[in-house]
């Protein structure tokens, strides 16, 4: 295994919880969590659990980082707040050719 993998994967393992939740529970906090975070809400338990998800999960990452831009982009007058969730995360690299 090359080592960049291996570092990729020791980084997902030690950012596990006890307690996560599923892509289907992602996107049903994607919204709310997503909206406060624009709003300059701070952080709740609820978009912690989302952030830990997302910095592990491809697909809801794109969700995440798409709904948020569109939510800025549609912000009023108003800046949006410096970004403090998971897109602030590199994405992790592309996969080696199989």
């Amino acid at each position: 295994m090359d080592p960049q993998r291996l570092a990729r994967l020791v980084r997902q393992v030690s950012a596990t919880e006890a307690e996560e939740i599923s892509c289907a529970e992602c996107f049903d906090l994607l919204a709310p969590c997503v909206e406060q975070e624009v709003a300059g809400a701070p952080p709740t338990e609820r978009s912690r659990r989302l952030a830990q998800h997302v910095g592990q999960c491809a697909v809801c990452r794109e969700e995440y980082e798409a709904l948020r831009e569109l939510l800025v982009a549609e912000s009023p007058d108003d800046p949006a707040p410096p970004h403090r969730g998971p897109a602030d995360r590199p994405p992790p690299p592309p996969r080696p050719p199989a």
